[in-house]
């Protein structure tokens, strides 16, 4: 059986969704997923599932059907939840999915189960680990770590990333350098418990993880399901976390 990979799902409200109305979704909340995430898993052998946002928080009952978890992207993580107040450069966040995808990510860590985190994904694995974000990297850091290259079409590369050789990464990608898309205006500052950086920005902002103490979890800060239709690098990313999946599959 191909593996059951479990994808977290996009959340947006009544307000959000109410210029969709010609879709029949006025007034409603939405569940959404980009198909970017889905094909990139069905290329690589594994069957994707949505993971809605849920009232519940009995996640190990949704764990025990799934083999694998991908944490996607979208909305900033809350900084009171890594001891931050929140400043001006902070965007939209959404309690409810920081604290369903929190709940998820540490059932999912004490269970092993293979984890693979994109962008937002990435930083609330960081923060579920106790680490901590930078809320805006051009007012953090400087202009110079600008990170958000809206002015790219999804598929195209912005700035390269230098991959350490001993990571998941690169046993992936087989490159020390890769060059990558680039939306996020939030990244990793301080790396959570277990957790060690394997990619890095020219700049030095983390653009890469994986924890030290699990099989495999492992993140990156960009969005190669944007990319992987046309670039063979980073669809191993997904074809890499599905191999390893496939070859511990439960029984």
């Amino acid at each position: 059986m191909p593996p059951l990979i479990g994808v977290t799902g996009y959340y947006l409200d009544k307000s959000e969704t109410a210029s969709l109305g010609s879709l029949g979704s006025l007034g409603r909340d939405l569940a959404v997923m980009s198909y970017d995430y889905t094909r990139s898993i069905e290329r690589a052998g594994g069957i994707p599932v949505m993971i809605p946002l849920l009232d519940t928080m009995d996640v190990g009952s949704l764990l025990d059907r799934l083999d694998g978890l991908l944490l996607s992207g979208g909305s900033d993580v809350n900084p009171l939840l890594y001891g931050e107040q929140p400043t001006t450069k902070l965007g939209q966040v959404v309690p409810e999915r920081d604290a369903f995808e929190l709940a998820l990510i540490r059932a999912a860590l004490e269970r092993d189960m293979p984890i693979f985190a994109i962008c937002r994904g990435m930083q609330i694995l960081n923060v579920a680990l106790d680490g901590t974000l930078y809320q805006d990297l051009e007012t953090d850091k400087g202009p110079v770590h600008y990170h958000a290259y809206r002015q790219f079409r999804k598929w195209q590369p912005a700035h390269p990333v230098s991959v350490h050789r001993d990571s998941k990464l690169y046993e992936s990608v087989a490159y020390e350098e890769l060059w990558v898309n680039s939306y996020h205006h939030q990244a990793v500052k301080s790396l959570g418990q277990h957790l060690k950086a394997t990619a890095w920005s020219k700049e030095g902002v983390i653009e890469a993880m994986e924890s030290t103490r699990h099989g495999y979890v492992a993140a990156v800060q960009w969005h190669p399901e944007m990319m992987s239709e046309t670039d063979p690098a980073e669809q191993s990313l997904f074809d890499h976390f599905v191999s390893y999946i496939k070859r511990n599959q439960r029984s």
